[in-house]
Order: C-alpha cells, then structure tokens, then sequence
C-alpha cells in the first residue's frame, strides 16, 4: 500500500530507525545496569556522559561516547556489541507483531465504541461505568 508523505523512506523503514534507535537505548540500559554492579567508575562515567547526551539518536550518542576518551570508547563498543546481540539474539519479535496487532485492533474498537456512545445518546452498559 502506498502511503503519501514519507518521502524516500518507507514506513516500515521510519520504524526501522525508531527500533535501531530503540535498541539502543535498550543497551544502553543494559551495560549500564552491568557496570553498576562491577565497575562502579565507568557506571558513574556513563550517567555523566548520559547527564549530557541523548540516547533519541542511537548512533550519534555512540559516536560521541566514542569520541570522548579512550575510556568512553569501550564503553561505546560495549552498547555496540549489546545492541547488536539484544537486535539479533533477544528481541522477540514475534511478540511485537502479535501486540502491534492487539494494540491497533484493541484502540480501534475502544475509540469507535466511545464515538458511539457519546453520539447516538445510549446509556452506557453498567460494566463500563
């Protein structure tokens, strides 16, 4: 189905970034929680780092974190190495498909449902009061 003003890209692809940036994120979160209990020095460097720096963009927080120092630069190649395994080994992406679909089936019938309601002047039924 074409779908008008996504320019080059396609919507599969927009998520796509949204999912890589997600991902991201997620071993961020990861390597973070790691260092917490092992290495509390780096753990401390990589809250600073965050203190000032977005994970919204997953590959430009990884290339300053890389840019930092040399110290920073194994904590970027850390959250690489992460977020490649978490992409490849862990996310379950059968359960994104199955909720994706639940969710959009599930918020289509509860927003017509109320549309109804409140335009055709029905009492609601006493379970949903």
């Amino acid at each position: 189905m074409y779908v008008p003003g996504f320019g080059e890209a396609s919507p599969e692809a927009k998520a796509a970034k949204h999912l890589h940036d997600f991902f991201t994120y997620v071993a961020v979160r990861i390597v973070s929680a790691q260092l917490e209990s092992y290495n509390p020095e780096a753990y401390m460097e990589l809250r600073e780092f965050l203190d000032t720096n977005s994970v919204s963009d997953g590959d430009k927080f990884c290339a300053a974190l890389m840019r930092r120092s040399s110290r920073h630069m194994n904590l970027a190649l850390r959250i690489l190495e992460v977020r490649s395994a978490y992409c490849k080994n862990d996310f379950e992406w059968d359960n994104l498909k199955r909720l994706s679909f639940k969710n959009v089936d599930g918020f289509n019938t509860k927003l017509m449902r109320e549309y109804v309601l409140e335009t055709s002047h029905v009492e609601k039924p006493d379970s949903d009061k």
